[in-house]
């Protein structure tokens, strides 16, 4: 069998059947540690979406153009 290295944690390992694709990670543990991480990769990634939409500057009063307030809007996802 061929000797593979795991994607979460480098360690080599040895595949248990050469049907199907070849595993990725060598244990469940590392299976979950990547959910776990590419979860948290997510909610940042979608955290700096919202956070780099420039603000909107509208007027405060009506016909009044010489106060004005920032509103920021929130991304879609």
């Amino acid at each position: 069998m061929t000797t593979l290295y795991c994607a979460c944690c480098g360690q080599p390992f040895r595949r248990s059947s050469p049907r199907g694709p070849a595993p990725l990670y060598c244990s469940r543990d590392c299976r979950r540690q990547i959910e776990v991480r590419r979860r948290v990769w997510t909610s940042l990634q979608a955290a700096e979406r919202t956070a780099a939409v420039p603000p909107r500057v509208v007027p405060t009063g009506a016909g009044s153009f010489h106060r004005v307030e920032t509103v920021w809007e929130r991304a879609s996802a």
